[in-house]
């Protein structure tokens, strides 16, 4: 860590009282993988995804060059090596990643990574990518944002009530939940007939949100990672195991054939925490089907002997913009693991 990377650390971590942890988590060898979402143009919101997912460009830059110099940021497949080899984690070692597969991820993410020196792992939501059927998550987000009426009608469900057009993130969290548990095919044709009914076009309304895999080969010849985040964005822990196992293949031909080479790393799909999203048994999958690693939605730093098929990530949602937030919560996760 260069002098003044350690200047800037002592210096929040004082002001956020976890100086003396810090010293402690020092004698820790512990790594950190960042799961990040979309990168919005400024604070403002986007269709396609919740603002406790969107980190905006500015704050992103001032991240990325925090993390330059406070820490050693490496590709993911430097930990998981590690963690096969029973080796040590390089000291300060960060690796990060993007889940979804949002154009942003290109379009703003890359150019700054890129300007210092820095790749990452995206994860590709493989069906919605060069003008596939939305992801549903955003999909949804568009149907409740654009629907008409006190109420939006999907089938199967109770109505859901709609209010005035800026308070309606309540409703598209509520039926995002009620959602998670169906099948793909069953979800998309829920989703398309409430659509039709509401008179909102989806494709229209997300159009040019997702990467397109010319877009996913640039990342991965700057040295990005590109990994598996199912074809539908699929909960694999609650989905038929048989239709979970044809996604994970699925999707990782598709990045085979666009990328020309195998995905060995994936991410489970999560919405929101109110559905469990990992689990042993799909762990025991990914691996028999010659996965590497698997990254959850759970807090915490990675270990020596930690499970690859079930590691834990710290989110950066918003709430972690601040540079002093984000220092304190990486150091406590650090302390902690």
């Amino acid at each position: 860590m260069t002098r003044v990377g350690s200047w800037t650390v002592k210096r929040m971590l004082f002001h956020g009282g976890l100086l003396r942890l810090a010293r402690l988590a020092r004698r820790r060898v512990r790594a950190l993988v960042l799961r990040y979402h979309a990168i919005s143009p400024t604070v403002a919101e986007v269709p396609y995804a919740i603002p406790e997912i969107c980190l905006p460009l500015e704050a992103f830059r001032l991240q990325v060059a925090f993390l330059r110099r406070a820490y050693r940021v490496v590709p993911l497949d430097d930990l998981v090596e590690a963690l096969e080899g029973g080796r040590p984690f390089p000291p300060r070692a960060v690796a990060i990643t993007f889940d979804d597969g949002y154009a942003d991820n290109h379009a703003l993410a890359f150019p700054v990574l890129r300007r210092f020196g820095l790749t990452a792992t995206v994860y590709v939501t493989t069906g919605s990518l060069d003008g596939g059927p939305p992801l549903w998550m955003a999909a949804v987000r568009a149907l409740v944002a654009g629907a008409r009426g006190p109420a939006l009608h999907v089938p199967g469900l109770p109505p859901v009530a709609l209010g005035p057009a800026a308070e309606r993130a309540a409703a598209a969290r509520a039926l995002t939940r009620a959602l998670v548990p169906l099948g793909t095919a069953e979800r998309a044709e829920r989703l398309a007939a409430a659509a039709e009914a509401a008179g909102v076009d989806l494709e229209r309304a997300l159009a040019g949100s997702m990467l397109t895999w010319a877009q996913v080969k640039e990342l991965a010849a700057a040295g990005w990672t590109i990994g598996s985040h199912t074809v539908s964005h699929l909960n694999v822990t609650l989905a038929d195991p048989t239709e979970v196992e044809r996604e994970l293949v699925a999707s990782c031909d598709a990045i085979a054939a666009h990328v020309g080479r195998p995905a060995v790393h994936f991410a489970y799909t999560n919405t929101g925490g109110s559905h469990r999203h990992c689990s042993p048994e799909v762990a025991r999958l990914l691996a028999r089907l010659g996965f590497r690693s698997g990254v959850t939605s759970l807090p915490g730093a990675l270990r020596p002997g930690a499970d690859p098929f079930l590691l834990p990530r710290v989110g950066v949602a918003p709430r972690l913009a601040p540079i002093v937030d984000l220092a304190a919560a990486l150091e406590r996760q650090r302390l902690a693991a």
